[in-house]
């Protein structure tokens, strides 16, 4: 008999080992190599991460973090661990690891948003083949783990797709009799009706033994039920019951498509806001240097950024009285007045340099705030502010 046998979505390997890795050359257009992922490669990798694991030497101990989309390697992004990597295994395909889901983690591949791995592999661990462009090298050694809809390595099987179907291929399999119990003999999972693929055989959705099905004209069911199963995981998407009806589900995105055209104006006005709160707290800044008489733009441009991370001009002036700077008495003149009559020449007391110095530390100023306004943090906005005034 022959039969065509399709993918069950969302089935994660019977033996609960998941490729992370396939083996083949891999362009990574990011970094300029080609990723050589061949026995000796595998046979590195995982050799090295089950003796660290074993020893208890991986940054988590004995386990590596699963995130996902490479999160873990930004400080601005949370590092929920969607997964534990246990072990590793060196197949002729490639290479295959033992996972502990975490409830978010299972959560995302069961319901199908995460279907591939994405490997990270430091520099370091590079082994260069050869030395014109573009480079190969091979890896030695796994860095990091991560879940992605848009993995750079091909050749990889899905997370939930089991290794042993093949989607749209004509093969014969015998038929086994079918249980009267219809429970599989293998797995001891019950068979149900619909797993009658419509050709008089039914499959066992945990271990793909054939039986020798009821037999009729299934195969518009199966279709049915199908989508009626991506439909109820939508409702589900959308915050409705399973069993919602179009109209409900319809009115669930006009409700989402609403809500999208209010909020884009939002985001203008929520970029002008920022950039207004930017000034003033620049401002707020400056006034509170300048009334404890900090005038040292060398001082000035390492206490502007810790004032800044501060919320309260309260917070502020304590800092600066940690830092030894109190305000100037009030019967004490904090500077000079300023008139507007002479030669224009600069005072004995102040030279060019620290003219210089001041117009410096201003732009580096201006163009903090203007970084900032983008949604860079003060810290990152100032650092990479003197780096470019330097620059020029």
């Amino acid at each position: 008999m022959t039969l065509r046998i399709l993918n069950k979505d969302f089935q994660h390997p019977a033996d609960g080992w998941y490729q992370i890795e396939a083996t083949g050359n891999h362009p990574n257009r990011a970094a300029g190599v080609v990723q050589v992922i061949d026995t000796d490669a595998t046979q590195a990798i995982v050799n090295r991460f089950n003796a660290e694991a074993a020893a208890g030497k991986l940054r988590h101990g004995n386990e590596m973090l699963i995130d996902h989309e490479h999160f873990n390697d930004q400080p601005d992004q949370e590092t929920r661990a969607y997964g534990w990597l246990q072990e590793l295994q060196n197949r002729e395909d490639g290479i295959y690891g033992r996972v502990r889901w975490t409830t978010t983690g299972k959560a995302a591949v069961d319901g199908g948003d995460y279907r591939f791995f994405s490997t990270e592999y430091e520099p370091a661990d590079l082994q260069v083949l050869n030395p014109d462009k573009p480079r190969r090298v091979r890896p030695l050694a796994l860095a990091g783990l991560t879940l992605t809809n848009m993995n750079n390595n091909r050749g990889q099987k899905p997370i939930t797709n089991r290794a042993a179907i093949m989607q749209n291929k004509s093969i014969v399999i015998p038929a086994k009799p079918l249980p009267a119990d219809r429970q599989c003999p293998d797995c001891r999972v019950m068979l149900e009706g619909d797993e009658d693929d419509g050709s008089g055989v039914m499959v066992c959705p945990e271990c793909q033994t054939h039986f020798a099905g009821p037999g009729g004209s299934a195969g518009s069911k199966q279709t049915t039920k199908t989508k009626n199963r991506h439909m109820k995981t939508v409702c589900t998407l959308l915050g409705l019951s399973a069993e919602a009806d179009e109209q409900s589900v319809h009115a669930a995105v006009s409700k989402l498509l609403n809500r999208t055209a209010e909020l884009e104006p939002l985001a203008a006005e929520n970029a002008t806001l920022k950039n207004r709160i930017a000034e003033v707290d620049a401002n707020a800044v400056d006034s509170i240097l300048a009334s404890h008489g900090v005038k040292e733009p060398k001082v000035l441009n390492r206490l502007k950024p810790v004032l800044l991370a501060l919320p309260t001009q309260a917070e502020r002036t304590a800092a600066l009285a940690d830092f030894g700077f109190k305000p100037v008495d009030a019967g004490k003149p904090a500077g000079t007045k300023v008139l507007n009559r002479g030669t224009g020449t600069l005072p004995e007391t102040e030279t060019a340099d620290s003219t210089d110095e001041k117009a410096i530390a201003r732009k580096i100023t201006n163009r903090a705030t203007e970084l900032r306004s983008k949604g860079i943090t003060w810290d990152n906005a100032w650092r990479q502010a003197q780096r470019e005034v330097a620059a020029k």
